[in-house]
């Protein structure tokens, strides 16, 4: 039998027994004779050689044996808890209820220790994400697996910061994060660059710039405001997202990491310097996270969705309701019956919200608190030793859980480049790209993951300065093709030369070689924009303000104006040249999804500031006595015909008065192919049949009501299709940049053309 004496050890190094037992840094201890044997099975009460006397309580270590987990195994462990409130140990007799010493945070469950359930909740969290990626329609409320995480996280993070309290009597914020470094960043940093690798192979050169900046954004974990700076026109847009688009959630969790240990280490030096309770002062300000989170995610999910999705101060309430699990649920005991339905009603709530929510679901909001609070249920069942979580527990599930972390980094960018290849998302095409998953994560989850996890932590600068380096490797590397990508110009001057016909070459059958490279170049595709958008003059949003454009001739003796919605912005280039050859000045006032007509748009989502908007730009046009009065818009179907032209009456019969003449351009095509990738994988089937994407126009019909020569209605799609097809390309120009917005050079292409319709 082996006996240990401790006795006022002070910082004293971690000292190992004979049996492999592990004993961590304490301080000051009442002296301790103590049997390392005889702590298996669990014993409560221990001799004290001196005893601390119940009169003058003193500071003391409690050796508890753990049940942990290492290598899939259980086996004891010995952990010291220094208690900071009061005695624990009086008189010789030791609490059996870790939750009752001291007043210090509460651990996550010493009598459990790991967790098999909450294993298995982590491979159900990342099989329901990756159905709904692969299969939208199959489960289209997947999505809420990443919720799910987010509790769990929450749970166990704050748990992790209460047991470094409880055992070293303090939060150290540098050995957190070193740990987080360790654990997070390699697999991390690999797939971004295997991302950005990826991206050079099998994306469409326009793709690569958003990419670099989604990778530049995702290494320094702040993807989530990346993608809500641009969440509507990319949630507008059809285009596919980029390779990294899913570490949005991953940038929220690292933000909370940073933020968390901070927000514990204040409030408990806070509430002990006002002498008041940490348990209850850390409690309340976890419930006023919680509550005002919430909120904010409530009413911003309601007003901007899709901002509302990716934004941090939306979502925070979800890790904070994880974390207030962790501290009240030595209080919530519920017996074996009830954790049995709790557990059968979180699994219910998590798979129904999985099978019953879509894309139509005001998401997160309140929407969000059926996942969360069932995922909170499911946790709290399985808190009791008894209860076994059928399911949860199983191989499977563990094994997937085991390897969420990797499952989810891989299973996106391999299906944006399945997708990208032109690939649909078939059943057999989604199951291959599963198992392809599962080969890659368990690959990263043994060499990566596992290497660098059970690495000897040595000093703690060692994981942050690798961190540090694998940071700035990414960004080096993202930001060197970032530079390389904007060096690139549109050389607008060869527009209409022989090698550059055109529209020419549908007009009039010009010759196009096929040996040279096409304009705008696919690496500047998507960003080929009209200036209105980089000058912030186009409108987006809830902004009402009448922001107008002054292109063309400042000193013109006329002033043209263009108004409308996102499809009159595109005729800005075309507009601005022709304000130049007839020293014109051009005034542009566009707001996106905002026609210039008295109608209501979204009625199911209500878009007050358009409404605002189109007034203020009617009485900023009538103020300007314009000679013309360029409008163009994109079809509104859920707005009856006849509204919408009584809606563009009423605002042409006002501006008319003034002199005006008002020129309408029908609306130009939608076509049903993706111009970046299409003209990377398959060119010569980059097409969409005339009569399918060139629908009746409500402005040409408004044009031909009005009876008023005043009111002109101009045509453009013959220089655009041709008698049967809507191409990519037109006489080496390249027409879109996405589904229905012309490219600025093929805009500025057509400028001869719409000044000879419009009668100039």
């Amino acid at each position: 039998m082996v006996f240990r004496h401790f006795c006022r050890i002070h910082r004293r190094s971690s000292t190992t027994g004979r049996e492999g037992f592990r004993f961590p840094p304490f301080r000051s201890c009442a002296c301790l004779k103590i049997s390392v044997s005889e702590l298996h099975p669990i014993s409560c009460t221990h001799q004290w050689k001196k005893a601390v006397t119940p009169s003058k309580p003193r500071p003391v270590c409690l050796l508890i044996p753990v049940v942990g987990s290492h290598g899939g195994s259980n086996r004891s462990l010995i952990r010291s808890t220094h208690l900071l409130g009061g005695a624990c140990c009086v008189a010789g007799h030791c609490s059996a209820a870790l939750g009752t010493c001291g007043d210090d945070l509460q651990p996550i469950d010493a009598e459990r220790g790991f967790r098999p359930e909450i294993q298995g909740l982590r491979g159900l969290a990342v099989a329901l994400v990756v159905v709904y990626h692969l299969w939208p329609t199959m489960l289209p409320g997947g999505y809420v697996g990443v919720d799910v995480f987010f509790v769990i996280s929450g749970y166990l993070i704050t748990g992790m910061l209460a047991e470094m309290s409880r055992r070293d009597g303090r939060v150290s914020p540098i050995g957190f994060y070193s740990r987080r470094v360790r654990r997070l960043l390699p697999a991390a940093t690999l797939v971004l660059l295997a991302s950005l690798a990826g991206s050079l192979l099998f994306l469409s050169k326009a793709r690569w710039e958003e990419t670099a900046n989604q990778i530049l954004a995702s290494a320094f974990y702040v993807e989530n405001w990346r993608l809500a700076a641009i969440a509507v026109s990319y949630l507008d847009a059809d285009s596919l997202p980029t390779p990294v688009q899913h570490y949005w959630s991953l940038s929220i969790e690292e933000q909370f990491y940073i933020v968390w240990p901070l927000l514990v280490i204040g409030v408990a030096w806070l509430s002990r310097r006002m002498g008041l309770s940490v348990q209850r002062s850390l409690t309340a300000a976890l419930s006023l996270v919680f509550v005002a989170s919430l909120i904010v995610s409530i009413v911003m999910t309601r007003l901007d969705a899709a901002q509302a999705y990716f934004v941090t101060q939306t979502r925070i309430w979800e890790l904070a309701l994880g974390g207030l699990l962790v501290l009240a649920q030595h209080r919530l005991r519920p017996g074996s019956r009830a954790s049995r339905w709790l557990a059968v009603v979180g699994l219910a709530g998590i798979l129904g919200s999985a099978a019953l929510f879509s894309a139509a679901t005001p998401f997160p909001g309140a929407a969000a608190l059926l996942p969360t609070l069932a995922t909170v249920c499911v946790i709290l069942a399985g808190n009791r030793k008894d209860i076994r979580i059928r399911g949860l527990d199983s191989g499977i599930l563990r094994f997937v859980g085991d390897r969420s972390y990797s499952i989810y980094l891989w299973h996106w960018p391999l299906l944006t480049f399945y997708l990208a290849r032109g690939n649909s998302p078939t059943l057999a095409g989604g199951i291959g790209l599963a198992l392809l998953t599962l080969v890659l994560s368990d690959l990263s989850y043994r060499y990566v993951e596992q290497r660098y996890r059970r690495a000897r932590p040595g000093a703690w600068w060692k994981p942050l300065g690798y961190g540090t380096v694998a940071v700035l490797a990414c960004a080096l590397v993202s930001g060197g093709l970032l530079l390389a990508l904007r060096a690139e110009t549109i050389d607008t001057a060869l527009i209409g030369t022989p090698s550059y016909p055109g529209p020419a070459a549908l007009l009039w059958n010009a010759p196009a070689p096929a040996d040279v490279e096409l304009l705008p170049p696919l690496a500047r595709l998507t960003r080929d924009v009209p200036v209105v958008y980089s000058s912030k003059c186009h409108q987006e949003g809830d902004s009402a303000d009448p922001v107008g454009c002054s292109l063309g001739d400042p000193a013109g003796a006329k002033t043209i104006v263009l108004v409308g919605d996102s499809h009159a912005a595109q005729w800005v280039p075309a507009l601005d040249r022709i304000a130049k050859d007839h020293d014109f000045r051009l005034v542009s006032f566009t707001k996106s999804a905002c026609p210039f007509s008295r109608v209501t748009i979204g009625k199911d989502k209500p878009y007050p500031a358009c409404a605002e908007w189109r007034e203020k730009v009617l009485v900023e046009i009538v103020k300007l006595k314009p000679y013309l009065v360029f409008t163009s818009q994109s079809n509104y179907g859920a707005v009856p015909q006849g509204e919408m032209i009584e809606g563009l009456r009423s605002l042409w019969d006002r501006i008319t008065r003034t002199g005006a003449r008002i020129v309408a351009i029908r609306n130009t095509p939608h076509v049903k192919f993706d111009p970046s990738d299409c003209l990377s994988v398959t060119p010569a089937k980059c097409s969409t049949r005339r009569s399918e994407g060139t629908p009746s126009d409500v402005l040409v019909v408004a044009a031909k009501a009005e009876n008023n020569s005043s009111v002109t209605a101009v045509d453009m799609i013959d220089a655009i299709c041709g008698p049967d097809l809507c191409p990519a390309v037109v006489g080496n120009v390249i027409v879109w940049r996405d589904h229905h917005h012309l490219t600025a050079t093929y805009s500025l292409a057509l400028a001869p053309y719409l000044a000879q319709k419009a009668g100039l």
